[in-house]
């Protein structure tokens, strides 16, 4: 299709100078999808803060992709730096929305705001995106009930971001999250016209982020040995928000009831790494407890999920992860949290069995089900295989792209 893409999200850009030219490259995976999506555009221009780097993030953006390099902050909490940045970030967003005819606005956050207050000044095509349940992931993170009075400036701008897709066209990710935005595209009766004529207000998209191509989805249900020791997989930061010291204590009940037998595989990482080494060591385990580090997306990180017998994922709070995609692509049985989308994702449980969070009971009998019957996990597999196969990268790609130019709106 044609026409020129913007895309802002509030996530940091690496930018390098090269002998071919210069390099863009993030640490968020979303933002592969997000150049995907702009492959179906004739052109690709990305909003973010951005430092001025010597080596690559952990991902390398593909070539031909543009970059409104805004000032850089550390985060939205640091006052200071951000109004500090205020004034550069203005003039960028001006200067590079003369780039685009439609921009793609991943908020809520107070930058996204502005420039969406900028595009439609400049007469820009506006999509809002949204990745997740904003005031629950910043509820996840509080240190305290104290902190609580944080929330209200969060709050205000995850309702103004509701607001705002009554009248503009939204990307919500999942299709629990996207109930809170209304439906799909729908009629409603004008109050200041003739009788019986309508007129349509905004649609709201459900997507799914998936970066699983057709050619890496598992052609079958996988054969594994289940005689031998079984591997636990856990793939996603280890912070607060993922609840990783579940995970520690779910495998020390296994240990207790069937000792020897299972071993937990960490990858990623982030500021409980420690604690999640110190807690595994108090509870007899850190020898069946490997860490990984961060494995970015692509073959290696594949032949990870091909080799687990069981993904675990135990997020407090969730859009729809991509890791149980790519789990379910690569065939292997999921045990996760009924947070968020993940209800959705796994389709009411008949791709993986759904656990409730912060319940280790229940999720060690959740994964000795997996462990101790093979029909189900057959089963729970082969639906995950039908499931990855309607949300691959292309088709998920094109449908977004599709609605962000306007079109096939209903179909969306």
């Amino acid at each position: 299709m044609h026409g020129r893409l913007g895309v802002y999200s509030d996530d940091v850009f690496q930018l390098e100078r090269t002998a071919a030219g210069p390099r863009i490259s993030a640490d968020q995976a979303f933002l592969l999808f997000t150049c995907a999506v702009g492959q179906h555009f004739d052109r690709l221009v990305l909003f973010g803060r951005t430092l001025r780097a010597d080596r690559p993030a952990d991902h390398v953006l593909p070539p031909g992709t543009e970059l409104v390099a805004l000032p850089y902050y550390a985060s939205l909490r640091r006052l200071g730096a951000l109004a500090r940045a205020a004034a550069g970030t203005v003039t960028g967003m001006w200067r590079g929305l003369a780039r685009v005819d439609v921009v793609w606005v991943l908020g809520p956050n107070p930058f996204a705001m502005v420039l969406i207050a900028l595009a439609l000044l400049r007469r820009r095509r506006v999509v809002l995106g949204v990745r997740q349940d904003t005031p629950a992931y910043f509820r996840s993170r509080l240190p305290g009930r104290r902190w609580a009075p944080a929330l209200v400036p969060v709050r205000a701008l995850d309702s103004g971001y509701r607001l705002l897709a009554r009248w503009l066209p939204t990307t919500v990710v999942g299709t629990e999250l996207a109930r809170g935005y209304g439906s799909r595209r729908r009629r409603s009766r004008r109050r200041d016209g003739p009788p019986g004529r309508e007129r349509r207000r905004p649609a709201v998209l459900p997507m799914t982020v998936s970066l699983v191509p057709a050619r890496d989805i598992a052609a079958a249900v996988p054969r594994r040995d289940w005689t031998g020791p079984v591997e636990l997989l856990a793939v996603g930061r280890i912070d607060r928000e993922k609840n990783p010291l579940l995970l520690v204590d779910a495998l020390a009940h296994l240990e207790r009831q069937r000792p020897g037998r299972h071993v937990l595989r960490l990858l990623g990482r982030g500021p409980l790494e420690d604690a999640v080494r110190r807690h595994a060591r108090r509870l007899g385990v850190d020898g069946r407890v490997v860490f990984e580090g961060y494995v970015p997306f692509g073959p290696a990180l594949l032949r990870f999920y091909r080799q687990a017998h069981i993904l675990v994922h135990v997020s407090f709070t969730e859009g729809v992860p991509q890791v149980l995609i790519e789990g379910l692509a690569c065939g292997t049985p999921v045990v996760a949290t009924d947070v968020g989308g993940v209800r959705a994702a796994l389709d009411g449980g008949r791709a993986g069995l759904l656990v409730p969070p912060s319940d280790v009971g229940r999720l060690v009998t959740a994964i000795n089900r997996l462990v101790d019957d093979a029909d189900l996990r057959d089963r729970l597999v082969a639906h995950g295989l039908v499931t990855a196969r309607a949300v691959t990268l292309e088709a998920e790609a094109s449908r977004v792209a599709r609605f962000i130019a306007g079109e096939a709106g209903e179909k969306a």
